[in-house]
């Protein structure tokens, strides 16, 4: 908690050093108030950020001192104990008193508004006091001196400019800032943020009057005037808007005050590297180690005769009221191992898992005792690793801490022993093949053994198919020695022989003549009606000089010898 509050504030120092030297005097007013209360949320959530970055684990061997203390923290002393007493007793006391006051004030508002006339103005309630106060606005509802507003000495630039705050719903930021100081009453940067805010409230208001055309010296001698007035009671709460001539003269100096459209971009933009800066600088940054394969490999599925055991150990205890439920050791570990073994679907399927009374529940991370016994297997099989001789790693310790260490929480995991970098599990033997053995008599393996040796004294050769449909019969049955030598490749299968028109064209490269029914034609001629008729007749003859003659016809063609 002290290192929270330490940060938060240091982010608050950091976004008010940046408005009080690039903001406050400019004229972006809407930009600043949306900044301030940027700044006070911004400022109590970086600190509570928390980045996480997953490395590779090395085995741990040492354990360091700081891993010890935070395991076994040191005994506090009895001054100790009694100083953290003292100190929340004063900050209760502060808290205290300071709602007190919130309260009061809040409740000085809603006596004025109940027991004080009141003058509907379009959508704003002009509540007139009987004592002597300066103008000052809560929400809807502007509070005005009566024998001035009756006697209209109160100027319309004045009247205009609590209208504003009462449009601009300027009082959510009082109010936002006050349940703030309430909480953190000791923080001194509270106090002066809030005057930062009521002070940026009184510029936008400004802003609103001279942007309906008062001339600012008129303005400025409306607002001189009613400083140099007789004394007024001040009695307006602390959680409403009133006009302060406390800062009147930085409020003239800010109206007179004119910014380039480029610097306002530029000093917008700046705020985005700020926080960026700060969001690195104070949020939280945890280093964890990756699931190794091994928790991975040893996380798998239940198998059904797990689910069924964990259902009937679950239904027996769930019959249990919690109150009265004692699980016993062995099946309370026999239920977390199944557990942790089990998918989600599994999980959603089977029973509930049976808490013990006051025990933790498995969605808000491993109680003291589960990380106490991860701890010890994990430095265990860490230390085995060191070594690295004799190593003999039990199923049932890894099942177990990857259940445990999948309880636990980021955070857990970040202050916890590392999960051991163990060797993937074996992988199962495969299974023998099955061989079907069809049962034969003894004349039939005596005439197929017969026939493997003339295959092989022979060297024949085998219809493959055939053969393999006979070793399935009978492989299981014949001599061991004669199974290895009847493997003999089959011929390859004889070429497709080649179409007409493709045995034509390669007669054409030898000097063929071609002839349809005796006449002769060219070869193109020759080629188009083989291209034409798929039926056509062919009769190839060699002449004595060596040359093709083709002859074609569509009618039968007579061969004489």
């Amino acid at each position: 908690m002290e290192v929270f509050l330490l940060k938060s504030s240091a982010c608050l120092a950091i976004f008010m050093a940046f408005y009080k030297l690039l903001l406050e005097t400019q004229p972006m007013h809407g930009f600043k108030r949306l900044y301030l209360a940027a700044a006070l949320l911004l400022s109590f959530t970086i600190p509570s950020i928390t980045f996480v970055e997953y490395v590779e684990a090395a085995p741990l061997t040492v354990e360091t001192p700081k891993l010890q203390a935070h395991l076994f923290p040191a005994t506090q002393t009895a001054t100790s104990f009694d100083v953290a007493h003292i100190l929340w007793a004063l900050y209760i006391l502060g808290v205290l008193v300071f709602s007190i006051r919130f309260l009061k004030n809040l409740g000085r508002i809603l006596i004025n508004i109940q027991n004080n006339p009141k003058l509907r103005m379009q959508t704003f309630i002009n509540v007139l006091l009987q004592d002597a106060t300066t103008p000052h606005t809560f929400f809807n509802y502007i509070f005005l001196n009566k024998q001035k507003f009756e006697a209209q000495e109160i100027p319309e630039e004045v009247l205009l400019h609590e209208a504003t705050h009462a449009k601009q719903k300027h009082s959510l930021d009082i109010l936002f800032v006050e349940v703030l100081q309430i909480i953190l009453w000791f923080n001194p940067l509270i106090y002066i943020i809030k005057n930062w805010i009521k002070l940026n409230h009184e510029f936008l208001a400004d802003r609103a009057v001279l942007n309906q055309g008062t001339p600012t010296p008129t303005y400025q001698n409306i607002l001189l005037a009613f400083a140099s007035s007789t004394n007024l009671k001040d009695n307006q709460s602390s959680l409403a808007n009133a006009i302060n001539y406390s800062s009147i003269k930085k409020r003239f100096t800010v109206m007179k005050k004119t910014s380039s459209r480029k610097s306002v971009v530029l000093r917008s933009v700046a705020v985005v590297p700020l926080i960026t800066m700060l969001l690195f600088g104070f949020s939280e940054q945890i280093t964890l180690p990756k699931e190794t394969s091994a928790v991975q490999a040893y996380q798998s599925e239940a198998k059904k005769q797990e689910v069924k055991r964990y259902n009937a150990l679950a239904k027996k205890y769930n019959a249990i009221p919690k109150e009265t439920r004692n699980i016993a050791l062995e099946d309370l570990k026999t239920l977390e191992l199944i557990y942790g073994k089990m998918s989600k679907k599994q999980r959603n399927e089977a029973q509930p898992f049976p808490e013990c009374q006051n025990s933790q529940t498995h969605n808000n991370g491993a109680c003291a005792e589960e990380i106490a016994e991860y701890n010890a297997l994990a430095k265990k099989y860490n230390k085995m690793l060191t070594k690295g001789k004799n190593i003999r790693i039990l199923k049932t310790d890894v099942d177990r801490m990857a259940y445990l260490y999948a309880e636990m929480t980021t955070k857990q995991r970040a202050s916890a022993q590392p999960f051991p970098e163990l060797p993937e599990p074996p992988s199962p033997p495969a299974p023998p093949e099955e061989t079907f053995i069809m049962p034969v008599n003894k004349t039939e393996v005596a005439a197929f053994e017969k026939r493997i040796e003339e295959i092989i004294e022979n060297q024949e050769i085998y219809d493959e198919v055939s053969m393999i449909e006979h070793l399935n019969l009978h492989t299981g049955n014949i001599t061991p020695n004669l199974v290895p030598h009847i493997f003999i490749q089959a011929p390859p299968n004889p070429p497709e022989p080649p179409s007409p028109l493709e045995h034509v064209r390669t007669l054409a490269d030898k000097n063929a003549v071609f002839f349809l029914d005796e006449k002769e034609i060219s070869y193109t001629k020759a080629i188009q009606l083989l291209e034409e008729n798929k039926s056509i007749n062919i009769d190839l003859r060699y002449g004595t000089d060596g040359r093709p003659k083709v002859k074609l016809s569509l009618n039968p063609i007579e061969i004489n010898p």
